[in-house]
């Protein structure tokens, strides 16, 4: 169990600065992070209501992801997320809890349960790094992490009433 976490951890690791060297760029998966049960690249688009402003406040989460994937599974080649949550948010603190339901291209379902969550939140941008165990369905039992990075075009709306409502950008998921 120990070396399945190193090895997760060491994925996570080398995910996480490909998602930060090129947050412009659709990361791929890497021959390390091969050695999770699965590994997929994306993009998540999330949504927030009410918008981030500067002081957190109440809000909930929507979002949803596309994935492409590799995975001990050959019939495993991609999957679609929606995630869902809320929590006490703002465009510099995050408190909240979400849930994310990844559809595999073979119509199976894995629902994600995220026990450990470092988000750095500036000016409603957001550097993400999620980590948990897949709660039911494909997978289930296997531990997950999941780096991204969503940006908003219009950080300065931190400052309105309205706020940052949406945010989209590389995310990577890896099980196992």
């Amino acid at each position: 169990m120990m070396c399945a976490h190193r090895r997760l951890t060491a994925a996570l690791l080398v995910a996480l600065l490909s998602v930060i060297a090129a947050p412009g760029a659709r990361a791929q998966p890497t021959h390390r992070a091969a050695e999770a049960l699965t590994t997929c690249a994306g993009t998540n688009t999330v949504r927030f209501d009410p918008g981030l402003r500067l002081l957190p406040r109440q809000v909930g989460i929507s979002g949803s992801g596309a994935y492409d994937c590799a995975s001990t599974d050959p019939a495993i080649t991609s999957g679609t997320s929606v995630v869902t949550g809320s929590g006490a948010l703002g465009c510099l603190t995050s408190d909240g809890s979400t849930t994310e339901v990844i559809t595999w291209n073979t119509g199976e379902q894995s629902r994600l349960a995220y026990t450990f969550a470092l988000i750095v939140q500036p000016g409603g941008e957001a550097v993400v790094v999620v980590v948990g165990s897949v709660e039911a369905g494909k997978f289930a039992g296997s531990p997950i992490a999941s780096p991204g990075a969503q940006v908003t075009l219009t950080p300065l709306r931190c400052l309105t009433d309205t706020g940052v409502e949406l945010i989209t950008g590389p995310s990577t998921l890896l099980i196992g």
